[in-house]
């Protein structure tokens, strides 16, 4: 019996989506987020949104699992993302994600270090990106 090492929990309310991911993260466990957050984000219908993610408390993950990340990185603005946010502990995370996922380089977003400033700063950008869409 394999232990679970790694945990997620996603959230949606007022057309923001909070995903909170903890642990170590290997392809499994990168894929089952991912199915529970493509099946949220489906239930949207297209519908805009944006997406704060605190990676704050990963520990690690496989690169299988940064491939996993990857993919929903570039899947996500076709279902409907116009505004997303990283909240994360440390540069190792961070820096890893630069180098495993180049994509992040040319998209729309930014990274804090405090969960409640990277809230302030989607909520704005979501609004203002929902006003230029009208």
């Amino acid at each position: 019996m394999s232990k679970n090492l790694s945990n997620a929990s996603i959230s949606h309310a007022n057309g923001i989506i909070t995903t909170k991911l903890y642990g170590i993260f290997n392809e499994s466990s990168a894929e089952s987020y991912r199915a529970e957050l493509f099946k949220l984000v489906m239930g949207l219908k297209g519908k805009p949104f944006a997406l704060l993610a605190d990676i704050s408390q990963v520990e690690g993950a496989t690169p299988e699992a940064f491939d996993m990340v990857k993919h929903i990185i570039n899947r996500l603005p076709e279902m409907g993302l116009v505004a997303k946010a990283y909240v994360y502990k440390g540069p190792v995370i961070r820096g890893i994600m630069y180098q495993r996922i180049p994509e992040l380089v040319a998209m729309d977003y930014l990274f804090f270090t405090r969960f409640e400033s990277a809230f302030e700063w989607l909520e704005q950008e979501y609004k203002s990106k929902l006003q230029s869409l009208s």
